[in-house]
């Protein structure tokens, strides 16, 4: 293979964005931001098709495989030619053979794919742009490789003088990683070195407690407990016998449910962590255990009763009906961030995998239930030109396939209940996690579970984590005042640390300044694709034409909360037709009730609804609706409409 040097910084920034996007059209926005470092000068356009002749020139006969394409590039390279795809092959084939138990295999793969990497990602291209948007994820996908390949060696007994020097520099490394403390720890024990294993655990647990307010995970705080009684599974692996692969192979379940389960039971205890549970039932193996979940939020904060609650119930092994939890409430409140740092707590819980599917219930085009079965069943081993091509036969064949199994559906952003059921699971060991704006009050069976903000200490913490303890600190009450204008609602929180994050100059007193006029607030709320006003806009939209005049006129009421009377009164109603469209704003997450006949506006939506009606930055306010309703008398259809009729 003949080897060639891309001279100049630009050039190299220029390949690393095409190899990025390999085989996928890149767009001249994207790489004139790469090869610019964010900067691209006014002859942008011309100056990338210069760079783009020369990169050809350089790549010789390889150039020919950069592609023009409308309004960009491609460069089509094969995946033994690509290390980051083939570290990529690697990686999720040794991460699938460790899921199986197969350890030897787990181990020879990640140790390959590892090999791969030579240094830092992108270490070599001088463009701050594309490694910020980059090199951050390529450097998780580096670390979860290393995890997994230190799990095999662990589970097959490997040096621990080795594993252990390993270690302690990744750890230091990487303080975050718990997962690398825990293996830390099982290999300080099977050295002989137990006092150093409890002081590891104290050394961290301090460290979390101190910097972020929170206590070792649940897998941490396990290997803790097992050092401290000497747990004797701690001491080492039982080798097992890999499961059997093949889809509907009833020889294959049955030997994974009996000697092989045996042997992975004994090596999940060697390693240090909980073996997984299996159900006693003779079952065909998966091809492959999906992995779909987005990757959890280091700074997840608070939540503390709803992760009991669901983790509790989503572990439970005695359930005779598959679980299923609705999780609901107004748009930004963390509905999707809670589903899936569940889902990533209770994954050892599922042995057989996780499936994800993202609804699009709000953004007015929602996955079709059909669609989102085929991208299930290929996911789990289904070969794409074998998938049934009707909805009925697609759902009898996932639930067959999930038939005596443990798999965990998340299902996010549902629109209504009759786009959920089709993709619910129907064994008992299996489960399902769904968000959505709405209660979905008919999914029978289903546990609702309704989010409302965040404490004030939980939203100040949040708050704290997201811009660090100095900067909150240096000016505690702007940090309480941006708390409370945001509403303690995580997305306006979460915008509020990205843009101090963007403008190192600003002080928590300045952005509490720019917050304080509430006419300019939702301006302020809004950052790249995280916008408060954005997010409530679907709903908003979603509303029947009677509920959405109520929505704006009722924002414009002094009193908080607001009586069923008051309310009727305001929008000229009866009180039974301004109940319902009351409820009906309830329903939509868009009002909330605290008691019967009393609702309230949670903050950033009565400014939203105060735009609506025409309280906008830089507008006269006209008030529109209110006169409309004064002057004109209420009619047959204004309460047929209110009513639903």
């Amino acid at each position: 293979m003949q080897t060639r040097t891309v001279p100049g910084g630009r050039q190299r920034a220029l390949l690393a964005a095409l190899l990025i996007r390999h085989g996928q059209p890149t767009s001249a926005q994207f790489l004139t931001e790469a090869v610019w470092d964010g900067h691209p000068p006014r002859s942008a356009t011309a100056a990338l098709r210069n760079y783009v002749m020369r990169l050809r020139k350089a790549l010789g006969a390889a150039g020919e495989r950069i592609e023009t394409t409308a309004g960009g590039y491609r460069i089509n390279v094969d995946a033994q030619e690509f290390d980051l795809q083939s570290f990529t092959v690697l990686r999720d084939e040794g991460i699938a053979a460790l899921r199986r138990q197969d350890f030897e295999r787990a181990a020879a793969r990640l140790d390959a794919a590892l090999q791969l990497w030579r240094g830092p990602a992108l270490a070599d291209i001088p463009s701050d742009a594309l490694l910020r948007k980059e090199a951050g994820w390529l450097a998780e996908a580096r670390l979860d490789a290393v995890e997994a390949r230190l799990e095999a060696q662990l589970r097959l007994g490997g040096d621990v003088r080795a594993l252990a020097a390993e270690l302690q520099t990744l750890t230091t490394e990487h303080p975050e990683r718990e997962l690398l403390w825990a293996q830390l720890m099982t290999v300080l024990y099977r050295s002989g070195r137990q006092s150093e294993a409890l002081a590891v655990y104290q050394r961290v647990r301090q460290t979390l407690i101190e910097e972020i307010g929170v206590e070792p995970g649940r897998e941490l705080r396990e290997v803790h407990q097992r050092v401290l009684r000497g747990d004797p599974a701690l001491d080492g692996p039982t080798r097992p016998r890999p499961e059997p692969i093949g889809i509907n192979s009833a020889s294959a379940g049955a030997a994974a449910d009996t000697g092989a389960d045996a042997g992975a039971g004994a090596a999940a205890g060697a390693a240090g962590h909980p073996a997984p549970d299996r159900t006693a039932r003779c079952r065909p193996a998966l091809a492959v255990t999906p992995c779909q979940l987005p990757p959890a939020l280091p700074d997840f904060t608070g939540r503390a009763r709803e992760t009991s609650l669901l983790s509790g119930r989503l572990t439970a092994l005695d359930r005779t009906a598959p679980f299923t939890a609705v999780i609901s409430g107004q748009p930004g409140v963390g509905k999707s961030t809670l589903a899936g740092q569940v889902a990533h707590a209770t994954r050892t819980a599922f042995p057989d995998g996780t499936l994800y599917a993202e609804l699009r219930g709000t953004d007015g085009s929602p996955a079709l239930p059909a669609t989102v079965l085929r991208t299930f069943l290929i996911a789990l081993g289904v070969p794409a030109d074998l998938v049934p091509v009707g909805l009925e036969d697609r759902i009898s064949l996932y639930r067959s396939l999930l038939t005596g199994r443990r798999v965990l559906v998340v299902l996010d952003d549902a629109r209504d209940s009759a786009q959920v059921r089709p993709l619910l699971p129907g064994d008992p060991g299996c489960a399902a996690l769904v968000t959505s704006r709405h209660r979905l009050a008919d999914l029978v069976g289903a546990l609702p579970l309704e989010l409302d903000v965040p404490s004030a200490p939980e939203a100040a913490l949040l708050l704290r984590r997201l811009v660090g303890t100095a900067r909150s600190a240096a000016d505690p009450q702007a940090a309480t005042q941006v708390v409370a204008a945001c509403g303690r609602l995580p997305l306006a929180l979460r915008i509020c640390a990205a843009r101090l994050g963007a403008r190192p100059g600003w002080s928590m007193r300045h952005l509490a300044d720019r917050m304080a006029d509430q006419l300019m607030l939702l301006n302020e709320l809004r950052v790249g694709s995280l916008d408060v006003r954005a997010s409530v806009e679907p709903s908003y939209r979603a509303l029947e034409p009677a509920a959405a005049r109520a929505f704006r006129l009722l924002a414009t009421a002094t009193d908080d909360p607001l009586s069923t009377v008051q309310a009727a009164q305001v929008l000229h109603l009866p009180v039974p037709a301004a109940e319902h469209l009351l409820e009906r704003l309830v329903d939509a997450h868009l009002l909330l009730t605290d008691a019967p006949g009393r609702y309230r506006y949670p903050a950033l939506l009565r400014a939203f609804a105060r735009e609506q009606g025409g309280l906008r930055p830089g507008v006269v306010p006209a008030q529109q609706d209110r006169r409309a309703a004064a002057e004109r008398p209420v009619t047959l259809a204004d309460l047929g409409c209110a009513l639903g009729r």
